[in-house]
């Protein structure tokens, strides 16, 4: 076959998937329409990636679910893949602080494709982390996790506000992707224990421990 007739083909390929449906987007990534925003909602904004409301609002609800039954109290922010709100509950005495660093762990998760908790981890060690994160606008709280379906981010979870005794914020929103999307990557370790990796500058000294 003549190279002609092989770029020919390759235009008409290309037309073809230009003309395919809106509603076969997703089919195409291979990502399960139930946890997608509508064809025909996505279709208008040119969307077809995006976590839907109904699925967003779900991982919060079991968040909330989760944390009630052991007696305590949680903010959840659900993103889509551009940084948008699709859905955000806050229970009972969450505060601003709460709630506004419950949106920068599901921002700082979208924007690294990864959990919050790495960032948690490096800071650990290295305080400079803190104030390096913070010029780009990224959070070194554990709690962010990214949403991502057979190999592609359609959103972010951010869990914050406390959870409960031996509950962790990043565990709740965990549970919550695992009981909607199946399993997922196992949490990182917990550096410094109780802490979520971030040292304790106001505890005090082990016997014979210099202070900090």
């Amino acid at each position: 076959m003549r190279r002609g007739h092989l770029a020919r083909i390759g235009a008409l390929a290309g037309v073809a998937a230009l003309l395919l449906p809106a509603g076969a987007a997703w089919a195409q990534l291979n990502l399960p329409p139930e946890f997608i925003i509508p064809p025909d909602r996505g279709e208008r904004i040119h969307d077809h990636i995006s976590i839907n409301a109904a699925t967003a609002e779900r991982l919060a609800k079991i968040c909330e679910r989760n944390v009630t039954e052991r007696g305590g109290s949680i903010t959840v922010v659900v993103l889509n893949p551009y940084g948008q709100i699709i859905h955000m509950h806050a229970m009972d005495g969450q505060s601003y602080i709460n709630i506004q660093a419950t949106m920068n762990k599901a921002r700082t998760a979208l924007l690294t494709r990864e959990p919050s908790h790495v960032l948690t981890n490096r800071a650990f060690d290295d305080v400079q982390v803190t104030i390096r994160m913070d010029q780009f606008g990224l959070t070194v709280q554990e709690g962010g996790l990214p949403i991502i379906v057979n190999d592609q981010l359609i959103g972010a979870i951010g869990a914050g506000g406390g959870a409960a005794r031996g509950y962790t914020e990043e565990q709740c929103a965990y549970d919550a992707l695992v009981e909607v999307f199946g399993p997922q990557p196992p949490l990182l370790p917990r550096l410094g224990g109780g802490t979520g990796g971030i040292p304790n500058r106001n505890a005090p000294a082990a016997a014979g421990a210099a202070p900090q």
